[in-house]
C-alpha cells in the first residue's frame, strides 16, 4: 500500500488544482489591470484591427461557450474563463502613442528614445506610422488623423530629425 490513501491524494490534487486557479485569476487581474492602465496613457489612438478583434470576440465566446457546458468542476470553469477573458483582454487592447512610448501590443512597447527614427506616409484617410530601430519596422499603426498632427506631436516628444514624413 502507498503512504497515502486515495482520499489525501484526491484531496490534493484538488489542492494543487486550486492553486492554478488562483494563478489563473491573479494572471488575469494583472493583463485586465495593465491594459486599462495603458488605455488611460494613449493620448492619440491608433485605428482598431478589425479583422483581429473581432477575431478576439468571437473566439472569447466560442471558449467561453465550450467551457460552459463541458466543464465538470470549478477548476474547469476557471481555466476555461480565463482562456476566454485572455481573448478578450487582447480584443480590447488599444494601439496608439502616449507621452513617451509607442505601444502596438501588450508586449510591444516601444519608447520613443530607444527609436531611431519614425516615419510618417500620408493616407488617403489618415496616416501610416512606421517606428524604426535600426533599418527594421518594428511597429507599424495606422492613424485615422492627418500626418501633420501625428508629425507635430511626435516632435515635441522625441528629437525632431528623427521624425520623417515619406510620400
Amino acid at each position: 500500500m502507498h503512504k497515502y490513501d486515495n482520499k489525501t491524494i484526491t484531496y490534493q490534487r484538488r489542492i494543487a488544482m486550486s492553486f492554478w486557479s488562483i494563478g489563473y485569476i491573479v494572471i488575469f487581474i494583472i493583463a485586465l489591470s495593465v491594459t486599462i492602465w495603458f488605455r488611460t496613457k494613449i493620448t492619440i489612438k491608433a485605428a482598431p484591427r478589425w479583422f483581429w478583434r473581432w477575431f478576439y470576440l468571437v473566439a472569447a465566446a466560442m471558449v467561453a461557450a465550450v467551457t460552459y457546458f463541458t466543464a465538470n468542476d470549478f477548476d474547469g470553469l476557471v481555466s476555461g474563463g480565463f482562456i476566454a477573458a485572455m481573448f478578450l483582454v487582447f480584443a480590447l487592447w488599444q494601439r496608439g502613442l502616449t507621452q513617451d512610448s509607442v505601444i502596438n501590443g501588450l508586449g510591444s512597447v516601444r519608447q520613443y528614445r530607444v527609436l531611431t527614427a519614425i516615419q510618417l506616409q500620408p493616407l488617403d484617410d489618415g496616416c501610416l506610422l512606421a517606428a524604426m530601430v535600426g533599418s527594421v519596422a518594428v511597429v507599424r499603426l495606422k492613424f485615422d488623423r492627418p500626418v501633420d498632427d501625428i508629425a507635430k506631436f511626435l516632435r515635441q516628444k522625441m528629437d525632431p530629425k528623427r521624425v520623417v514624413i515619406v510620400s
